[in-house]
């Protein structure tokens, strides 16, 4: 619970727009890509940072839950019978 919290929460404010790498790492998060879906307005062409895309935020929202549920399935090996 600590590590999502963490992960969720804490983790996107260090990675910033500035770098490619930085970047992308940051529009993998879900803050970031719900930040991309509710805004009304293009990014501006000309900014130095790398800017999300919608369909990538929506990819954001698919592919979570879907690493949620593999990494579920992998490493719970125990069940209650």
């Amino acid at each position: 619970m600590v590590t999502t919290a963490f992960v969720l929460v804490m983790l996107p404010p260090i990675f910033s727009q500035s770098a490619r790498w930085s970047a992308a790492v940051n529009h993998a998060m879900p803050a970031a890509a719900w930040r991309r879906l509710v805004q009304t307005w293009e990014p501006d062409p000309h900014s130095l940072g790398y800017d999300a895309t919608v369909p990538g935020s929506w990819a954001v929202y698919v592919l979570w839950p879907l690493l949620a549920v593999v990494l579920a399935v992998v490493l719970v090996r125990r069940r209650d019978v």
